[in-house]
């Protein structure tokens, strides 16, 4: 901060910064001195004149005297040097050239402040030479007569920038020094050559509860233990044998609860700078509780897991041994059904012919009774040759040798097969048909047996279930958007419920929840073969059915436009 000069003869404006007040003597303070003479009945500022020259001071230092009503009656040669390199600005006292002509008002602060401790005063006065800042200190004492009155003020300034500008650096640098500190770890240590502790900071305190005092002087031991970190190193005691850094040092420390508190030492040597001589450590501490509480945790969570894991590969070999078995098993089975039905169907085949024969009495006339017998017989056969080639189609689906022969088809044709091989069960039970007529020129992708086994095999299953006087019939939507065909199988028969309708799919599943429905026959493979077959030909079947008022079969297969038929359907 400046003092401008004076505009005028009267305006005089002061801007310094004061310091702290001293305890100096006059006659000691800031290397001036007063030599008292004996009593003379002089005037104030002749008194002061008068002593002007048995003041003891440092010449080389800027030096001046004033009245108490603050007019400055004397300057050395060096303030008066320092007057001029100031410029614009000056120092309390004022300019040079107003010696002993006006009383300066900026001194007036100064003035009061030593008569009122009547001791020296120090005071910082901080002006701007050639556009840098200059500090000067100076130095303001008591002048006193003979009778201890104060009849003047002494000062002297000292430049002091140099070493005001080196304290203001040393303190920043200590700040960033601190600041990194904190940012870095959490407490400092230092010990001594035997290791001992000498000092602990307070955030130490903070940390465990404890006041850092209690810890000076003890080794790190007698309060805590040194262990492995996380990393399986233990080199801190080693390091401290051999006068090196360390970092990373466990440090376990028993809190009086029982709890234990963890924390990383990195420490460096200190040695004397001119002797060498090893003085101790330095470092810092970190507070890794918790980081090894999760770390014991992730520990115990990895071996959880490792168990598990033993555990989960020991079940899937038994597993992969179990399915193997299971897979070996079910060949074996779908080998024996195959090789079963083969075997089976061939006097079957020809019990059925001679069941038919008898009658037709192809053979001549026979007893009303034994061809009734043959009629069971024949029943009985065609039932038996069902089952057997169901069990067989089950068989080569699973075992994967189904065989198909993709082709495109007319629907027309494929409905009208299926129908014709079911009509007169329907019309034998009374059933209206009339649904059944539909017409369509679409054509699928499909296998031409195996479709019309499907078709079948849902119309038989409407039939069956169909009380008499029901109806049944079909229906044919073509879906573009999904490339597929509807074709949808109605009746109003006994209907299904949505407990069994999940499960009508299924292996040997059969609806017997109605009392009409335990009347008939049939394995339960039907819709379960049907629907396997409808998705080997990129198909599927759904179902949508109401308790009492029927069921909807649907089909879908992939359409086809028709362009690559074969001649015998065009």
């Amino acid at each position: 901060m400046t003092m401008e000069k004076p505009k005028d003869d009267n305006v005089v404006s002061f801007a310094g910064r004061r310091g702290d007040i001293g305890a100096e003597s006059a006659e000691s303070a800031f290397g001036a001195s007063i030599s008292r003479e004996d009593n003379h009945d002089f005037a104030a500022n002749e008194q002061v004149l008068g002593l002007v020259s048995r003041i003891l001071v440092d010449e080389s230092l800027p030096f001046y005297v004033c009245a108490l009503d603050g007019t400055v009656i004397h300057l050395n040669d060096h303030y008066k040097t320092l007057d001029n390199a100031l410029g614009d600005v000056t120092l309390a006292p004022g300019e040079s050239k107003y010696l002993g002509r006006y009383a300066v008002p900026s001194l007036k602060p100064v003035i009061d402040d030593v008569l009122a401790c009547e001791t020296t005063v120090r005071a910082e006065e901080i002006v701007s030479i050639s556009g840098r800042d200059r500090v000067f200190l100076g130095r303001h004492t008591p002048v006193k007569n003979e009778r201890g009155e104060i009849i003047a003020i002494a000062g002297t300034y000292e430049d002091v920038t140099v070493q005001v500008r080196g304290i203001e650096e040393a303190n920043r640098t200590q700040a960033r020094f601190q600041d990194f500190a904190r940012a870095s770890s959490d407490w400092f240590f230092e010990c001594d050559a035997d290791m001992r502790i000498r000092s602990l900071s307070e955030r130490f305190t903070a940390i465990v509860g404890q006041p850092a005092s209690l810890f000076i002087g003890s080794k790190f031991e007698q309060f805590g233990r040194f262990e492995e970190n996380l990393e399986k190193r233990f080199e801190g005691a080693q390091a401290i044998r051999m006068r090196k850094p360390f970092r990373e040092q466990l440090f376990v420390i028993t809190e009086p609860s029982g709890g234990e508190m963890k924390f990383h030492l990195s420490a460096v040597p200190v040695f004397d700078r001119q002797s060498g001589d090893f003085r101790g450590y330095r470092g810092v501490g970190m507070d890794v509780t918790a980081r090894y509480v999760q770390a014991a945790e992730a520990e115990h969570i990895r071996r959880n897991l490792e168990t598990l894991l033993k555990e989960l590969t020991r079940k899937n070999m038994a597993l992969d041994e179990a399915t193997e078995q299971a897979t070996t098993a079910l060949r074996a089975k779908n080998e024996f059904l195959a090789a079963m039905s083969h075997e089976l169907r061939t006097p079957l085949n020809a019990i059925i012919g001679f069941a038919e024969a008898f009658e037709s009495e192809t053979f001549g006339d026979l007893d009303t009774a034994y061809v009734g017998y043959a009629t069971d017989i024949r029943k009985s056969g065609q039932h038996l040759l069902g089952l057997i080639n169901d069990i067989l189609d089950v068989a080569v689906i699973e075992s994967g040798g189904l065989s198909l022969n993709i082709d495109e088809q007319e629907l027309g044709q494929l409905l009208t097969k299926a129908v014709h091989m079911n009509i007169d069960a329907a019309r034998q039970k009374r059933l209206e048909v009339s649904g059944l007529d539909v017409v369509t020129d679409l054509c699928v992708k499909a296998d031409d047996r195996r479709t019309t086994q499907i078709l079948v095999n849902l119309l038989s299953n409407a039939i069956k279930f169909t009380p008499e006087g029901g109806a049944i019939g079909l229906e044919v939507e073509a879906q573009e958007h999904l490339g597929k065909v509807a074709i949808t199988v109605w009746d109003t028969g006994i209907g299904i419920s949505e407990e069994h309708a999940e499960h009508v799919f299924e292996k040997f599943h059969q609806v017997t929840e109605h009392i009409y429905s335990r009347t008939q026959e049939g394995t339960g493979l039907g819709l379960h073969i049907s629907r396997e077959l409808a998705r080997k030909m990129e198909g599927d079947i759904t179902l949508e059915s109401t308790v009492g008022a029927g069921s909807r079969f649907t089909v879908l297969l992939p359409v086809s436009d028709g362009r690559n038929m074969d001649s015998d359907y065009i």
